[in-house]
């Protein structure tokens, strides 16, 4: 046995050394064993079972032994630095309001994570002899990852959103999904920047405004009706066009079925354009509130236009589909500007909309056409000021906003509201209480409204 053992050592050749996986160096190749000289067969003792080898990967250095690759297959090439980055063990670092983040040594590689929540409390007492009706909720549940990959200027923002109103838990069930953001960002161009994914066109400002940083407890009246909301497509953009600090362009095409739309459509888009004038340099106007207590006075002024080829819903990415089954050919325009200065904040904006009707074939059960619904035309408006109290954190609020149906053919009635509260700041928006009281009303008298009270906290870490 000991000669056959020998002999066939003798002649096997050496394997080739193994190479190199992902970049990590493989363990050097056994040596090839010296010959071994015959000798007499002679009685050979019982053989003593061998135990297997373990299956646990043996490591050297803290690199562990990859699998040989067949010869002919070389390693694959990237054109992006795919090399693993070591954890920058000094960048972990806690921000409020921007959570958790960490660092790559070199830089390539950053991820941050952050939590939002808020509970809100309304109460709405109507005049027209209905009861009282009232509730407390979570409002909101944000969990939010951001950062960047293979380089600063790939960037991407992930945000799931987890409160039962966001996944509209109705009766026991879902019926929408988590996922409320989802996008990737490359601004390699400073004035040709690219975004794709699922996230809000740059339509009206009021509704680009974060959602945790609304002036009152929720955004307006008008804002409800007319705002495109998140749909997935791409823009380009920049946020400081040529360089000047005055200027700010969006250009963007999306699938126009909005935030919940799954499979193929039947090629109707949502084409976006916005531009932001900004006189006396840039700043941080898409944040309610004047908590830096700005010591120059600061401007912007923004346009925005959108059309809907073929929108599936009578709002436009939002809404309910029509009865008849069909779609509306859509033009959307706004106009808005906002005003900082001392802790005071003044914005305001106009929306408007106008659609054609492509009826559908719907029958009801006696097999009759479903008459042709009509399109929601119409137009409206919003104003609000709110004053940060020197030497406090407390702010009175006010806002105004109406609904106007446009032209006889339209499915859009009249509606307004005024109200005002109170926001204080603990630790500007990352922590705050809000309050606000409504008077809402239809075509009605203002007496024959609705009273709405709401309490607000409002936490982001």
């Amino acid at each position: 046995m000991t000669f056959l053992l020998s002999l066939l050592l003798h002649v096997a050749p050496a394997t080739d050394p193994a190479r190199t996986y992902d970049g990590v160096d493989a363990a050097p190749a056994l040596a090839t064993a010296p010959p071994v000289t015959p000798v007499a067969p002679m009685t050979a003792a019982p053989a003593t079972a061998v135990a297997p080898a373990p299956t646990t990967p043996v490591k050297s250095d803290g690199a562990v032994t990859a699998p040989a690759k067949a010869a002919g297959f070389a390693a694959p090439t990237y054109g992006l630095d795919t090399t693993p980055a070591p954890l920058d063990t000094t960048s972990p670092k806690f921000t409020p309001g921007k959570g958790l983040s960490l660092r790559s040594t070199d830089g390539r590689f950053a991820l941050n994570l952050s939590l939002r929540t808020g509970f809100q409390y309304t109460l709405q007492q109507p005049h027209d002899g209905a009861a009282l009706r009232q509730g407390l909720e979570l409002r909101r549940l944000r969990t939010v990852f951001w950062g960047h990959l293979f380089g600063p200027h790939n960037q991407y923002f992930i945000q799931l959103a987890l409160a039962p109103r966001e996944l509209q838990l109705r009766d026991g069930s879902l019926h929408s999904h988590p996922a409320w953001d989802v996008y990737m960002q490359f601004d390699y161009l400073r004035d040709l920047t690219l975004r794709v994914g699922m996230y809000r066109p740059q339509y009206s400002r009021e509704r680009l405004i974060q959602d945790i940083n609304p002036l009152l407890v929720d955004r307006s009246l008008a804002n409800a009706e007319f705002n495109l909301d998140r749909d997935i497509g791409f823009d380009i953009r920049s946020e400081d066009f040529l360089g000047l600090g005055h200027l700010r362009y969006f250009a963007g095409v999306f699938m126009g079925e909005g935030r919940n739309a799954e499979g193929l459509g039947d090629g109707g888009l949502l084409y976006t354009g916005r531009v932001d004038v900004l006189p006396l340099g840039l700043f941080d106007d898409y944040d309610a509130a004047d908590l830096t207590r700005a010591k120059k006075l600061r401007m912007s002024f923004g346009a925005a236009y959108a059309y809907i080829d073929r929108a599936h819903a009578d709002r436009g990415v939002l809404g309910n589909a029509p009865a008849d089954g069909g779609t509306t050919n859509m033009h959307n325009a706004t106009a808005d500007a906002l005003v900082k200065f001392a802790g005071l904040y003044l914005e305001g904006g106009w929306l408007w909309r106008r659609g054609t009707r492509n009826p559908g074939d719907t029958v009801d059960d006696a097999g009759d056409p479903i008459p042709t619904a009509a399109p929601r035309n119409g137009h409206g408006y919003f104003a609000q000021l709110g004053f940060l109290l020197p030497h406090t954190y407390l702010e009175p609020a006010f806002r105004i906003s109406q609904v106007f149906s446009q032209g006889s053919n339209t499915a859009l009635g009249d509606s307004s509201e005024i109200g005002g509260g109170l926001n204080y700041y603990f630790a500007g928006h990352n922590l705050k209480l809000q309050l606000d009281y409504f008077r809402l009303w239809k075509r009605a008298a203002l007496r024959q409204g609705t009273d709405q009270l709401r309490v607000q906290l409002q936490m982001a870490f």
